[in-house]
C-alpha cells in the first residue's frame, strides 16, 4: 500500500478486530478474552497483550493490560514490599516458587471474580483516524505507546499498533522507488 498521504484509518485494526470488554466485566472475563480472542476465524489465540474497556454505549473507558491482570491475581507477591532477592537453591532450601505455587494459585482464583475496575488504565490518549503516519509514529514513540485507540467523528472505531505504523513506513522506505530517490537525496516520506 502506498504511504503517500496515508493516514491511521488506512492501517488501523477495526474495533471488531481487537479485544474489547464491557466495564462491568470481571478479571476472569478479561483473562479469558486476552487468552482466546482472535478475529475473523484466525488461528487462536492471536496474542493480544491488552484489551479496550468500553461502557454500555461503546465509548472508551480505558484499557486492561496483561500486567494489570497479573497484579490483581497475584497482588501479595507483586505488591511493592521489601522482598529479598532470590539467590538460588541451596542444600538447605528448595525453590521458593515451588513452595508458593499452591498458595499463589489459590490467591489468583480468589481474585478472578473481581471487577475489572481494579485494573482499568484510564485517561488514554486517543489518535484521530486522520492522523498521518509520521505524526502517528512520533506520538507513539515519544509517548512509549505500542497500541492506541483510534477515533473518528468522536466515536471509537479501532486501534493502531506501532508495528503497523513501522510496517507501513518500512514498506515506503524499502520500496524500489524510495531507494532510487534516496540515492538521489530526494526521499520524501509523506
Amino acid at each position: 500500500m502506498n504511504t503517500q498521504n496515508q493516514a491511521v484509518r488506512d492501517i488501523m485494526i477495526p474495533l471488531a478486530g481487537f479485544p474489547c470488554l464491557k466495564e462491568s466485566g470481571t478479571v476472569q472475563e478479561a483473562l479469558q478474552k486476552l487468552r482466546s480472542f482472535c478475529p475473523l476465524n484466525g488461528p487462536s489465540p492471536c496474542g493480544f497483550s491488552e484489551l479496550l474497556v468500553v461502557d454500555e454505549k461503546g465509548e472508551l473507558v480505558g484499557r486492561i493490560t496483561q500486567q494489570g491482570i497479573l497484579r490483581v491475581l497475584f497482588s501479595s507477591l507483586l505488591d511493592s514490599i521489601n522482598i529479598k532477592p532470590f539467590e538460588g537453591k541451596t542444600m538447605d532450601y528448595s525453590d521458593l516458587a515451588i513452595l508458593l505455587d499452591g498458595v499463589l494459585m489459590k490467591e489468583g482464583a480468589n481474585h478472578l471474580k473481581s471487577s475489572v475496575a481494579r485494573v482499568i488504565e484510564r485517561g488514554l490518549r486517543v489518535m484521530p483516524a486522520s492522523t498521518d503516519l509520521i505524526h502517528a509514529m512520533s506520538i507513539m514513540v515519544l509517548g512509549n505507546e505500542t497500541v492506541m485507540p483510534v477515533e473518528e467523528n468522536q466515536k471509537l472505531v479501532g486501534v493502531v499498533k506501532l508495528v503497523q505504523v513501522l510496517s507501513a513506513l518500512g514498506d515506503k522506505l524499502i520500496s524500489p522507488e524510495a531507494r532510487s530517490l534516496s540515492s538521489e537525496g530526494q526521499l520524501n516520506l509523506l
